[in-house]
Formats: structure tokens, sequence, C-alpha cells
């Protein structure tokens, strides 16, 4: 089952789905880290092999930066992805204020990252699926309305 969402509804899950990226590219700086980390272990061992020289030592100097620049980015982003989190966790909570049912399933599937089989098999919710979307569309209803009220 497919869900139909109104213009509204659509910008609402486009700004709730706004840190996705930055979470996204956190990882692939990761990657870079791991990567790099990987190099200069594989460039050291090659130094120690065959003595310190200027290729080498070239080579080290390119890998260290590399890792430095893997670490500012992953600094970079991991402060975007806290301060976009801060931003969206107070919202789906302005959400939950106003409609708590719509609101834990904002949070369940935005914050959470739950698929509605998953959101369906919670102990705690005990939802449908009829009613996991009903109560995901009203969410996106009440947070449409939210950032409305912000633009004005």
């Amino acid at each position: 089952m497919r869900m139909k969402l109104t213009r509204e509804q659509k910008i609402a899950d486009r700004f709730l789905r706004s840190f996705d990226m930055v979470e996204e590219r956190l990882e692939s700086s990761i990657a870079g880290l791991e990567a790099a980390e990987s190099a200069q272990k594989s460039i050291t061992s090659s130094i120690g092999a065959m003595g310190f020289g200027g290729t080498n030592r070239d080579k080290m100097c390119d890998n260290l930066a590399r890792i430095d620049k893997a670490i500012d980015d992953i600094s970079e982003y991991a402060g975007r992805f806290s301060e976009s989190f801060k931003e969206i966790e107070t919202f789906v909570s302005e959400v939950q204020r106003i409609d708590p049912k719509a609101g834990r399933v904002l949070r369940l599937t935005y914050i959470q990252k739950l698929t509605v089989k998953e959101i369906m098999q919670r102990d705690e919710t005990a939802y449908s699926k009829k009613s996991v979307y009903e109560h995901l569309k009203r969410g996106l209803d009440v947070a449409f309305e939210l950032l409305a009220k912000e633009e004005s």
C-alpha cells in the first residue's frame, strides 16, 4: 500500500527528512577516514621496510592530509547532524504535544527510521497498518500547520 500525500504533507515530509542527507555524508566521511587510515598503515609499513626516502615521505604526508581532511569533514557533518537532529526532534515533540498518537508515529518514522510494518509490531503502539498511515498523515498535516505558522 503506497501512501498518497497531499502537497502540504509532501512539504512536511521533505522537512522531516532534511537531516537524512547529513547522516549519509557523515557515513561517507567515516568510510573515507577508514580508507585513509588503511592507506596510512600500508605506507607506514613501506617506509619501515624501505627506509625513510623522499617519495615515501611525500606519500605519508599526503596520506596524513587525507586523514586530517576526513576528520574535519566528520566534525563538520557531525555538527550539522547534531543541529538538524535537535531541530527535527524539537519539531516532532511539538507535533506530539498537539496530537500524541500522530507525533508518536512521526517520531518512529522519521527519527527512529522504522517502517510501517515495524511500527505495527511494536508492543506499545499495537496499530493496524491503516491506523499507522492515518496517524502518519495526520502528523504530516500538523507538521505542515506548524511550518506554515513559522513562516508567517
